[in-house]
């Protein structure tokens, strides 16, 4: 499966955004470019036609208009130059620039409140044109008279491109400089990344132990919880070790006696003293190791969450199943709400160690319990009616193999996993003698957030 790239997106998403900027700018820019333009160019066609009007005479004993000096600019004589202005009444055309010859322009309407009228317009040879026209008199006649100017729109869109062509050149190699400094800074932003590969490399090849202190707030979570990580999977490595040593050097004394058992039953005898008490011995070393081992990961857990009273509800079943014919009560009470901060298998394992062993000593009645301690504990409580424990003994039941009773069966393991359980958890387990009798265990675990309002019962 092909991975994304995180330094790719970035330069992309960066490059894009700056595309998008610089193309609104040049849009922006060549807009306010285009109208400065197009104001420069009106105001020369003001300019021209203010001329014409100040030059234009009425001739009384004719009764025509005449023009008394021409107009300055020689491109209003230069035929079809597209710079054009005329002179006219209702009547048509009364007198025109040399570069109309004997054409006509089509004046544009003036709108209402204003003085002058613009517009978009054709010339004697089809040519696009930019048309102002206005309205004035002449002294010594009453007649109404418009003059209209003309100038080509492609001398406009020329000099237009004369002024684009640069800043379109400039934005792109703007956009091309803002690409190159975007990328050498993805680059140096990623670095860290970078950094902390090489180092995690140098942890597996065995260099360094735990990451060096980041210099960056942002990478430095990152780096904590690796080494967080890193710390608990050496704790977690060092006890299997342990436990695995551990499990090999007492599985020394019962392989001892078999192996002894069968070098005499290679010598014609077939001697069985010694060898159900070696193997009941590796069971429980095998057992009691694989627990410890399995929990010794629930140290440093993230998040987990077990549901106490749908752990404790589906347990009684089973008990109240095994232990049928001896009519024993289980009675439960649970908080609302209350989770254990922990796996649900290492839950029903400590659960489950302590209702069998309950059953086991019990007479008629079992009661089991659960309420938050704190706001960071919780506590279970298993009561059974039965002869209970010495103070002397209820401190040595969590050891390991420990039976106070040969004819009990089980192995004289399961409180000590609940200990080393609870342990792991933060947690603890403590036996002590019930009122009236009997044996109370109480197991106190980290309690999970809750998750909807506490109400009282």
């Amino acid at each position: 499966m092909r991975r994304a790239s995180l330094a790719l997106r970035l330069a992309l998403l960066a490059i894009g955004a700056s595309i998008v900027a610089l193309a609104l700018a040049g849009i922006l820019i060549s807009g306010l470019l285009r109208q400065f333009v197009e104001e420069t160019y009106d105001a020369s066609l003001d300019a021209a036609m203010v001329a014409v009007m100040a030059s234009t005479a009425y001739d009384g004993d004719t009764g025509r208009l005449s023009l008394d000096a021409a107009v300055a600019d020689p491109r209003f004589e230069q035929p079809y130059s597209g710079w054009y202005w005329q002179v006219g009444d209702a009547g048509g055309t009364l007198i025109r620039s040399g570069s109309l010859w004997t054409s006509d322009l089509v004046a544009p309407p003036i709108p209402a409140g204003e003085t002058i009228g613009r517009a978009a317009g054709l010339g004697p040879r089809g040519e696009a044109l930019r048309l102002a026209t206005r309205g004035f008199s002449v002294p010594g006649s009453a007649q109404r008279l418009v003059i209209t100017a003309a100038l080509p729109q492609a001398e406009i869109e020329t000099r237009l491109a004369g002024i684009l062509t640069p800043l379109v050149i400039s934005l792109v190699l703007l956009g091309l400089g803002l690409t190159l400094a975007i990328v050498i800074q993805v680059r140096i932003g990623l670095k860290p990344l970078r950094q902390l590969r090489a180092e995690l490399a140098r942890i597996g090849a065995g260099e360094i132990e735990t990451l060096p202190p980041a210099r960056h707030a942002e990478i430095a979570p990152l780096v904590d919880e690796i080494n967080r990580l890193l710390e608990t999977s050496r704790t977690t490595l060092a006890r299997a070790r342990t436990h695995v040593g551990n499990l090999a050097h007492g599985l020394k004394t019962p392989l001892a006696v078999i192996t002894s058992a069968l070098e005499k039953a290679r010598g014609g005898s077939l001697p069985v003293a010694g060898i159900p008490e070696a193997t009941e011995t590796m069971n429980r070393l095998v057992v009691h190791h694989l627990a410890r081992a399995r929990s010794a990961a629930a140290e440093g857990g993230t998040g987990s969450r077990a549901d106490l009273e749908l752990a404790l509800s589906g347990l009684l079943p089973v008990f109240r199943g095994i232990h049928a014919d001896r009519r024993l009560a289980l009675e439960l009470t649970v908080e609302p709400d209350l989770a254990f901060a922990g796996e649900r298998q290492d839950l029903d394992e400590m659960l489950g160690n302590l209702i069998d062993n309950a059953c086991k000593w019990g007479v008629q009645r079992i009661t089991i319990s659960a309420a938050r301690a704190d706001e960071a504990m919780l506590e279970v409580v298993v009561v059974d009616d039965g002869p209970g424990l010495a103070p002397a003994e209820a401190l040595r039941a969590t050891e390991r193999g420990q039976r106070f009773d040969e004819t009990r069966p089980g192995s004289g393991l399961g409180l000590a996993i609940v200990s080393d359980l609870a342990t792991l958890y933060g947690g603890s387990v403590r036996l002590e003698r019930a009122e009236g009798g009997g044996t109370r265990a109480r197991l106190t675990l980290p309690a999970a957030p809750t998750t909807r309002p506490r109400t009282a019962r």
